[in-house]
């Protein structure tokens, strides 16, 4: 497999037609030179330069905040055979992929926002063995019919224990009362890409053309309000094994998830400034010839993407400082899904 410009090419033509087609709303206006004199800026393409462990790299910036609705009949990146998968599976591999939503209903969009986008590219000597497009941060919805999926994307659970309860036995439910959880008991988990119910050993964590999603093997519930002192350390005879909890499923195909929250959008952005307030940081889709370490942009240390195609949506520190997932839903999403969201104007949901 050789590293291709394809993917880098293919999403800034589109961040590129989102600019053009935006309404012109400025006109040039003479500046005096004492006006000028006062003015300083950066240049809205910039470029950067980072070595680690051997591997040399170029990133190219482009300073600018991004509102787009994109649709897309077909992502597919990393279509080659790979030992251990079956055939004709790619690393990436997402149908009916958009970004942003719309109202139908009232004509208007709702877009995903992107602020800072960058390409950026890898080498090992004179051998470009990476290259990955990348936005410093971003919020709004990502639908798709989600086929398989390389990477890293994790997802944290939170929500009333009820959707628990409705799907767990009799046996399962006098356990968790007897270990002080409720119905209206708030709990916890986080998700990460699993192997599925269909593999001899389900529920562990599996980063390469992964179709489900799910607990990882020996997690457990945690409870963070409306349970007794000493739910947790009850809780904690609960662990997830072969993608079950005390007879709840744990594991869930991608299939089910066909639009996904991407940052926090329960917070108000402010237009006025360059940050995307609630917005997720670090995402990228790369691909690479070999292993290579790609510089998180929100804590500066180094995440290694495995050969082929990767995406990454790393968790990141909020604004009081806490490591947060960049997906969050509650427990009746997790367990029964998400309805895809309308991403196009007419009679289709999808597909336009």
């Amino acid at each position: 497999m050789r590293p291709t410009l394809r993917l880098a090419k293919l999403l800034l033509a589109g961040l590129c037609a989102s600019l053009l087609t935006a309404p012109a709303q400025a006109a040039l206006v003479e500046m005096a030179d004492g006006e000028l004199s006062e003015v300083t800026g950066q240049a809205f393409i910039n470029l950067t330069t980072n070595s680690n462990a051997g591997i040399d790299y170029t990133r190219i910036n482009l300073g600018m905040k991004v509102e787009t609705q994109l649709n897309m009949n077909k992502l597919q990146l990393g279509l080659y055979p790979r030992s251990g998968e079956a055939a004709n599976t790619a690393d990436i591999d997402i149908n009916n992929f958009a970004l942003g939503t719309v109202n139908d209903a009232a004509g208007t969009v709702n877009p995903f926002m992107i602020n800072d986008p960058f390409i950026e590219l890898a080498y090992s000597g004179n051998k470009i063995v990476g290259v990955r497009v990348g936005f410093a941060e971003s919020k709004g919805t990502l639908s798709g019919d989600i086929n398989n999926l390389t990477g890293s994307v994790p997802v944290h659970i939170k929500g009333n224990a009820g959707p628990v309860y409705d799907n767990a036995s009799g046996w399962t439910q006098f356990l968790l009362g007897l270990a002080g959880v409720y119905r209206s008991s708030t709990l916890e988990a986080d998700a990460e890409l699993v192997t599925g119910l269909d593999t001899p050993n389900p529920g562990v964590l599996d980063p390469i053309r992964a179709n489900y999603t799910g607990m990882p093997e020996g997690s457990t519930l945690n409870c963070t309000s409306g349970c007794l002192p000493l739910s947790n350390a009850l809780l904690g005879l609960f662990t997830s094994t072969n993608c079950a909890v005390s007879g709840v499923t744990t594991c869930f195909p991608l299939t089910q998830f066909q639009s996904l929250p991407v940052g926090n959008s329960a917070i108000a952005d402010n237009p006025a400034t360059q940050t995307i307030e609630g917005a997720a940081k670090g995402f990228f889709i790369s691909m690479q010839s070999q292993a290579v370490a790609w510089q998180d942009m929100d804590s500066g240390a180094f995440k290694t993407a495995l050969a082929g195609a990767y995406l990454n949506l790393p968790k990141f520190k909020d604004a009081n400082g806490n490591l947060v997932a960049p997906i969050n839903v509650d427990f009746n999403m997790a367990l029964t899904g998400i309805p895809r969201a309308d991403t196009c104007f007419g009679t289709a949901t999808k597909g336009c």
